[in-house]
């Protein structure tokens, strides 16, 4: 159930999807800030995406993608109470589509706000299949914040190989 019942309503909590990207850390570290001003709980979130190509995976890859997703967000969880002590941080892992897995999350977890990263790929294959976080924005019941990468490879200008 979504709590947010308008612009005015307060951040309780906040969902910042992870997979170990350079934009997803920035995407935490304006979460972080956010929660810092509202007291938020932060909710780290990162999926396990074994519906791209389902015949890929065997049950031993799957169980090493969720161990590993999973010393991804307890990383990331444990390394928050060092840059934000104080602040309530969870994590969580899940299997699915990414978008759609993100979404039931933020409906079971009550959350308030999305921050997303964004990387800097754009172009022709963005346009065709879609980013996670344009599936987000559009879908999103709650506000969604995107953060860009703000890594080198995004200062190229688009097009640039």
């Amino acid at each position: 159930m979504i709590q947010n019942d308008g612009p005015d309503a307060p951040i309780r909590s906040i969902l910042v999807p992870t997979d170990g990207s350079d934009a997803a850390e920035a995407a935490l570290e304006r979460a972080l800030r956010f929660a810092e001003l509202e007291g938020a709980t932060v909710h780290v979130l990162s999926v396990v995406d074994t519906t791209a190509n389902p015949m890929r995976f065997g049950v031993a890859e799957v169980a090493d993608l969720d161990r590993a997703r999973t010393e991804l967000v307890d990383g990331v969880v444990d390394a928050c109470g060092d840059r934000a002590p104080g602040l309530e941080v969870r994590g969580a892992v899940r299997r699915g589509r990414p978008a759609e897995t993100i979404l039931e999350y933020v409906a079971e977890q009550a959350i308030d706000l999305l921050v997303v990263g964004r990387t800097g790929r754009g172009g022709v294959a963005e346009a065709l299949l879609g980013s996670t976080a344009d599936r987000l924005v559009r879908r999103s019941p709650i506000p969604v914040v995107v953060v860009p990468d703000t890594g080198e490879a995004d200062d190229r200008p688009r097009g640039a190989g």
